[in-house]
């Protein structure tokens, strides 16, 4: 079984219409259901794969995560492919008090995929691929990672901040799941044509034309997990990163193994925490 979260545009509909387009059994991990059913319909009469499934997922919530794991019932995962990413314009929060881009970019992914490692790697290999990005270079992750800044909060840091992380959360897995039938790569799908690269300003027509020749398309973008889901060609490296179909070096951060361990025990800590408050919250609830 394979799942791509965020399957329902972008780049994450070209990689499902292309896994799907192999005959294998395919879940659409997405966030709203119902705009995802005509995506979902579209693929299955494109590919004649019947074996297409919509199961929701949103990222930005603890409950959702171990919804959609459970709802799983075991099943074993072949592959993994998390794609889904968002950067907000503006400061917000998930409904467990995360900042949002943090929150569904990187501790979404985490919780997820840690979630997820139980069903994987039993019968055969199985492969988790990360979305990164180009901005990594220009993120930083430190001690305060998870503080919660409104009054400094910028899409263009929030965002770098986040796909470092889920490269250093690379590197870090792939050392913890070593011995083990599973392997965890990132991939930078470069700039995609998605709604994601909108300033949100007046000048947003003129930069479309400037840049239009430099933005790949959402299935050019895609190439790589495609790749790294569907060929054997690097079915042995772990911890790597992947651009235009190759693997390319790691930023200096994520090669500093002790600054992922402490991003690892630090996401770990605060997401315990994190379900500590939620349980004692139900229980006062429920008095």
């Amino acid at each position: 079984m394979f799942i791509i979260t965020g399957a329902n545009g972008g780049m994450g509909k070209a990689i499902t219409r292309a896994i799907a387009g192999t005959g294998v059994p395919v879940i659409m991990a997405c966030r709203n259901v119902e705009r995802a059913a005509e995506v979902r319909d579209e693929i299955v009469r494109e590919t004649g794969n019947g074996r297409v499934e919509l199961h929701r997922l949103d990222l930005a919530s603890v409950a959702s995560i171990r919804s959609f794991v459970d709802g799983l019932n075991g099943r074993e995962v072949r592959v993994l492919v998390n794609n889904a990413g968002i950067m907000c314009r503006d400061f917000s929060t998930t409904e467990d008090g995360v900042e949002t881009t943090v929150g569904v970019n990187y501790m979404g992914t985490w919780l997820l995929t840690n979630w997820l490692l139980p069903n994987m790697g039993r019968s055969g290999r199985s492969r988790i691929i990360n979305t990164s990005s180009v901005t990594c270079k220009m993120g930083k992750v430190g001690d305060h990672f998870f503080a919660l800044d409104p009054e400094h909060y910028r899409r263009f840091k929030a965002y770098p901040d986040s796909k470092l992380a889920i490269l250093m959360f690379t590197t870090e897995l792939a050392r913890r799941l070593q011995g083990r039938a599973i392997t965890v790569n990132a991939v930078d799908p470069g700039v995609v044509n998605t709604g994601m690269i909108t300033m949100h300003r007046w000048y947003d027509p003129l930069a479309d034309i400037f840049f239009r020749p430099f933005i790949k398309s959402p299935e050019r973008g895609a190439m790589t997990a495609i790749l790294l889901a569907t060929s054997d060609r690097y079915a042995n490296v772990s911890g790597g990163f992947f651009k235009s179909k190759r693997q390319v070096g790691l930023p200096q951060s994520a090669l500093d193994v002790e600054a992922c361990r402490k991003l690892w025990s630090q996401t770990e800590q605060f997401v315990a925490e994190l379900v500590r408050s939620k349980l004692k919250k139900g229980e006062n609830e429920g008095r």
